[in-house]
């Protein structure tokens, strides 16, 4: 009975010595993932002037590109200037500027200089750059004051294949629904080129359009009232880009009907 006893106090013992050396159980915290950031919307309307423009076009290296590259210097990120290549095999043709070329274009001379949806080629072509510059910037500044249909907002870096993570905000500026297009457009700048009317017979080309995201003219989209869309994706740089120089501008368009579209807002990101 006694070694019954010493048995069961010994068994005892170690049970508790055991229960006071054992760690206790602890139940890991769930791991928390943090919902993406996005970027805020720049609040800011940006008058579009837009250059139709070739390589082997010589008014474009005499006149279209010296006064819209005055013009946008002298306004800075007040307005959003693009040019966009076409006609006679320009090498800097893409799907892209296709799509813009066939949205926009009515009549195919060249240069062409716009300001939002008026075309003012004609008003300006007997101007020297000075004077068609100085006319171009009062255009736009009477149109600085529009309520912006849409703000756009942007962030990329480059990852480690060559390409670029970007992280995009589009948000519908006003109170009523809306149905907005909007593309993302990888830039570059310093291609030099072959162009005609520019002496020497060569220059380095800037704000070139090396190809937009979504395709044609954008991701439709039907806002809700101040609704603010985001988005996550990898951006493709084209064969011939060098992807560590390229920056991005975002686009809205809006459809008019009949394959045609105008200029809702746009900005510049990284240049």
């Amino acid at each position: 009975m006694k070694n019954i006893l010493l048995i069961g106090f010994v068994f005892g013992f170690l049970a508790i010595g055991c229960s006071e050396n054992e760690p206790a159980l602890v139940t890991p915290e769930p791991t928390v993932v943090e919902d993406t950031i996005y970027p805020e919307v720049d609040k800011q309307y940006r008058p579009f002037l837009h250059l139709f423009t070739s390589i082997h076009c010589g008014g474009c290296g005499r006149f279209g590109i010296p006064v819209s590259n005055k013009v946008a210097e002298e306004m800075g990120d007040s307005i959003f200037m693009l040019p966009t290549h076409f006609k006679y095999n320009d090498v800097f043709i893409n799907n892209s500027s296709l799509a813009i070329e066939k949205g926009l274009v009515v009549t195919y001379h060249s240069p062409q200089l716009w300001v939002n949806t008026t075309e003012h080629t004609y008003d300006i072509i007997n101007f020297s750059h000075e004077q068609a510059a100085d006319f171009l910037k009062k255009e736009l500044r009477d149109e600085l004051s529009n309520d912006a249909g849409a703000y756009v907002g942007l962030e990329y870096s480059l990852n480690k294949n060559n390409r670029y993570d970007i992280k995009l905000s589009v948000e519908n500026a006003g109170d009523a629904e809306a149905e907005y297009h909007y593309e993302v457009y990888g830039m570059e700048d310093g291609l030099n080129e072959v162009q005609a009317g520019n002496t020497p017979y060569r220059k380095d080309h800037n704000r070139v359009n090396r190809g937009g995201y979504f395709g044609g003219m954008g991701k439709l989209h039907k806002f809700g009232a101040k609704e603010k869309v985001n988005e996550s994706f990898e951006y493709v740089p084209c064969l011939g880009c060098t992807p560590e120089n390229l920056y991005f501008s975002v686009v809205v368009w809006k459809s008019v009907g009949n394959g045609r579209y105008e200029y809702v807002n746009g900005k510049y990101f990284g240049k």
